[in-house]
């Protein structure tokens, strides 16, 4: 799988994490890429989904599989 790849299913499995009040972010993306990311690239991939996450807007969740709720559930926490 290609590093736009594993980033796009990194993503997508970090919204529950993202979006728990409980959960930390950062640990929710480390956690997300520890199977799916070769540990050469991990860090790499890391950087991409922050950098990919303050860019998150309404016009590129489908790119990620992502739900309206749960972006709007992620912008308001983002917020606090």
């Amino acid at each position: 799988m290609s590093t736009i790849g594993k980033l796009q299913q990194s993503i997508q499995e970090s919204p529950a994490g993202l979006t728990q009040p409980d959960h930390d972010p950062l640990t929710s993306i480390q956690q997300a890429t520890e199977a799916s990311v070769p540990e050469s690239e991990r860090d790499n991939v890391q950087a991409l989904i922050v950098e990919e996450l303050r860019r998150l807007h309404e016009g590129v969740l489908a790119r990620y599989g992502l739900k309206p709720p749960e972006f709007a559930t992620w912008k308001a926490r983002r917020r606090h």
